[in-house]
């Protein structure tokens, strides 16, 4: 069962889950989604068999959402490894977005188990991908990237550069909703800086609107 933070993030990243299916067959996500759900299952019970299942997984959106969940069920003489491949798998999805969505997870248990020398590297993978050219709304992945470490100073100090040149492009509701989601979340807003940069960046897309709107007017 997922918790409520990854619920939050799940909603988050449903069109990017949607637009992750474009370049997959039918049967692929199918299967894979079918195996993801068999892992759930079975995690708490065979964990060896649930590690193998996970593995099988040939899409790698879900191979690397399975191979998490497996991680943290798992001794902490063989967590870490499988993160990695978790991790690793993420970096199979075709393009940054995904790769970054979807990376998400194992950074996410990575940091719930103090694993902080994959924190890192999955932080600094995640950099990578969100620095790449793309369009200005694929960049907005990196709002799931600040959801999972809202609550470590020196990890969001780490990220804001990254941050601020990734969303200072773009508008539309999904903009608005994300910034609306950061600016409501207890976490960030013991963060100054973010929240400043949040409230100035909702400031100039409502002011673009209002613009736009004269001039349709006019």
């Amino acid at each position: 069962m997922r918790s409520g933070a990854a619920d939050k993030r799940y909603s988050l990243t449903v069109t990017t889950i949607m637009r992750s299916f474009d370049s997959s067959s039918n049967a692929e996500i199918m299967l894979g989604v079918k195996l993801r759900g068999q892992v759930h299952l079975e995690v708490k019970s065979d964990i060896e068999h649930a590690y193998t299942l996970a593995k099988s997984i040939k899409h790698p959106w879900y191979r690397c959402q399975a191979l998490a969940q497996v991680a943290d069920h798992s001794p902490p003489s063989t967590t870490h490894s499988i993160l990695e491949e978790s991790f690793k798998s993420a970096m199979e999805c075709h393009d940054e977005n995904r790769r970054v969505s979807v990376g998400c997870f194992p950074l996410e248990a990575a940091l719930r188990h103090n694993f902080m020398d994959l924190v890192t590297v999955f932080l600094q993978g995640c950099i990578s991908q969100i620095s790449h050219e793309m369009d200005p709304i694929s960049k907005w992945c990196c709002v799931d990237v600040v959801h999972i470490i809202k609550t470590n100073t020196s990890l969001l100090d780490e990220f804001y550069k990254t941050f601020v040149n990734a969303t200072s492009q773009g508008h539309g509701w999904r903009v608005e909703r994300d910034i609306e989601y950061l600016l409501s979340d207890p976490d960030v807003k013991k963060n100054q800086k973010y929240i400043e940069y949040l409230s100035a960046r909702k400031n100039s897309i409502h002011e673009w609107k209002r613009d736009n709107a004269k001039t349709k007017n006019s």
